[in-house]
């Protein structure tokens, strides 16, 4: 039976269809029997390309086989084969899955820079790319903005390009440093969103997104996001935990920071040979010669539930990477010389770390220097102060314990509890748990004055009120007069400018306190050696109570300084927290006036609080 040139036209698709699958053997696979890396492309692992050593680039690279994936977000760090992980997964498209594809860059002289440097050397090494190339008379179809292979196009553009973007039809759009695209204008949208739209006609398209984070307003920050989040975990050489490389986690000293400095500075060569990674499991200590062992029992793990579905994302630092620049060690000595430099750090944190950028990180944590002490091994003769900051639904808190100030040694305290709570029943309970006299629990008034005046009124507690005034006078022996850091004793109606304002005889009881001279006497206490914190502190109070710092200002008409607290973080709860203690310990007389504040000029004329009448026993 002869069969119509119809059937064997069928016949013919059929079998190409079937010769023209996907081979059965993953991507990375793929590239590790066809791909050999010449000194240009890889200069730390020349050879037969292989994901041994970088086992973390094994699922990014299947996910262009697989097609349930639409979008691949890669935010990485720098060194760990970002650039890498794209060139394969292309390649492997054009050669076993191809359709048209647009790789979209900055600008069109670092498409020019990266196809003849980078790209072109890769295809000459991957015999599959290389004998697609187009020969003869049809050389003039490869060139460095565009390739035409044997059943597919690539393209590369520039995003400051839109006609050339909007042109380009393509089933995979390569989006490479999304974060240094061109932002839209008023008239059409971004390069990144402009590049999106050409995969509209295709049925199973594959954008790919990679960059390493600017802000958390960038663009690949905001994609990471909508994805999945999966981080790579690692098994602890000793607990077995699977865990997450985190810079907070390095650390190059054991016991204390003078471990690895010369003459009170950082020692480079003592930071390079102390560094190592301390497990946030069981609190042991890994070192980087343990990483690649690691990292071949490493698995990916999403950890958004909330990601659109289609969706990959992917994070991944430098600390992963198995190279020697990218040795723990190496890494702590670059974090320790961006010191100071606002440029210098961002790039370590956005290209190292591949995290976003925010302001606070240009300020370092402060040693605390922390001890192990239990109530019970406190002085009896102690005094407890409870100070509360207070927001919008939710409370910052601390306890000290203060030593007795007519004991030895009695102008110190010890921290007895730091954190967020949430409601106001909670706040009466640590009182009662560290047995605080209300006289001595203070809220901040600042906030919510007139509800926090019917919480003090309610509970016999007091206020507290920071204020930028230089200081405060109060009636001295006979007719003289005192300048204290915080106001003579003030009274507030809790319904204070509302229908019910006069209602009733009970009036909020509160003082006014001087920021600055305040957080001056906290600074010195801090130093002194009397303020007193646990070695179990939160990282949150460590944080917070680095938020301010002390700067001064030039006068343009005087050229005299002037110093001031400045806050350098958002969250500065628990500083404010531990401030609201010392201003309470003055009021109380828990802590004596002659501990005193460093010397800093007040200001000449003062805008000083009148006293007033209210009853002395706050």
């Amino acid at each position: 039976m002869v069969k119509s040139s119809h059937d064997l036209s069928g016949l013919a698709s059929a079998m190409f269809a079937t010769l023209s699958r996907p081979p059965e053997m993953t991507v990375w696979e793929w590239l590790e029997q066809n791909v050999t890396l010449s000194e240009r492309e890889s200069q730390s692992e020349p050879g037969k390309f292989s994901t041994r050593s970088r086992p973390y680039m094994r699922e990014p690279l299947d996910c262009f086989r697989d097609k349930r994936v639409t979008d691949l977000v890669l935010c990485f760090g720098t060194q760990t084969g970002k650039t890498m992980t794209v060139m394969g997964g292309a390649g492997y498209r054009i050669a076993v899955d191809p359709m048209n594809a647009l790789w979209v860059m900055p600008n069109r002289d670092l498409c020019k820079s990266f196809t003849q440097n980078r790209w072109f050397p890769f295809i000459e090494n991957c015999a599959p790319l290389a004998a697609m190339k187009p020969a003869g008379s049809e050389r003039h179809l490869w060139t460095r903005l565009e390739q035409f292979f044997a059943r597919s196009t690539l393209t590369f553009v520039g995003s400051n390009s839109p006609a050339n973007l909007a042109s380009r039809p393509a089933g995979l759009v390569l989006m490479d440093e999304t974060d240094k695209f061109e932002l839209k204008s008023d008239r059409e949208a971004g390069a990144l969103q402009n590049a999106e739209e050409r995969t509209k006609s295709f049925p199973y398209p594959l954008r790919v997104k990679t960059s390493t984070p600017s802000t958390r307003h960038g663009e690949i920050w905001k994609e990471f996001e909508m994805g999945d989040q999966r981080y790579f975990f690692l098994p602890c050489p000793h607990c077995k935990e699977k865990i997450r490389l985190e810079w907070g986690q390095v650390r190059w000293w054991d016991q204390e920071e003078g471990e690895s400095k010369t003459n009170g500075d950082w020692d480079l060569e003592k930071v390079r040979r102390n560094t190592y990674y301390r497990c946030q499991k069981c609190e042991q200590k890994i070192y980087d010669s343990q990483k690649t062992a690691m990292l071949r029992e490493g698995v990916w793990v999403p950890t958004a539930t909330n990601g659109l579905l289609g969706r990959r994302s992917y994070h991944l630092n430098s600390l992963y990477a198995p190279l020697k620049e990218a040795q723990w060690g190496n890494l702590a000595v670059k974090w320790l010389m961006t010191k100071g430099s606002a440029t210098r750090r961002q790039a370590f944190i956005n290209s190292t770390l591949a995290e976003p950028w925010d302001n606070e990180l240009l300020v370092d944590d402060e040693t605390i220097n922390v001890i192990t002490y239990s109530p019970s091994e406190l002085p009896e003769d102690r005094i407890p102060i409870l100070t509360v900051d207070v927001q919008e639904n939710h409370f910052w808190v601390i306890v000290r314990s203060w030593g007795n100030p007519k004991m030895e040694g009695g102008q110190q305290s010890w921290l007895l509890h730091e954190g967020r709570i949430e409601t106001i029943e909670e706040v009466e309970k640590i009182a009662l748990d560290y047995n605080v006299d209300p006289k001595r629990v203070a809220l901040d008034m600042g906030h919510k004055p007139n509800t926090v005046c019917s919480i003090l009124i309610r509970n016999g507690w007091r206020g507290l009120w920071g204020s930028d005034k230089g200081g405060f006078l109060h009636s001295g022996i006979g007719a003289d007069r005192v300048i204290k850091d915080y106001s003579p004793i003030q009274l507030r109606d809790p319904h204070l400018g509302t229908v019910n304002q006069g209602e009733g005889n009970q009036k909020a009881m509160f003082v006014y306190w001087s920021n600055d001279r305040i957080k001056d006497r906290l600074a010195v206490l801090r130093a002194g050696g009397r303020w007193h914190v646990n070695a179990n502190v939160s990282k949150t109070y460590i944080h917070q109570i680095n938020a301010e710092q002390k700067e001064s200002k030039r006068s343009p008409v005087t050229g005299r300084l002037k110093y001031f607290w400045k806050r350098v973080r958002k969250d500065n709860h628990m500083f404010d927290c531990e401030a609201m203690q010392v201003a309470m310990a003055l009021v109380g007389g828990v802590l004596e006036d002659d501990t005193g504040a460093p010397e800093v000029p007040i200001q000449s004329t003062l805008d000083l609080t009148p006293e007033t009448d209210a009853t002395p026993d706050l």
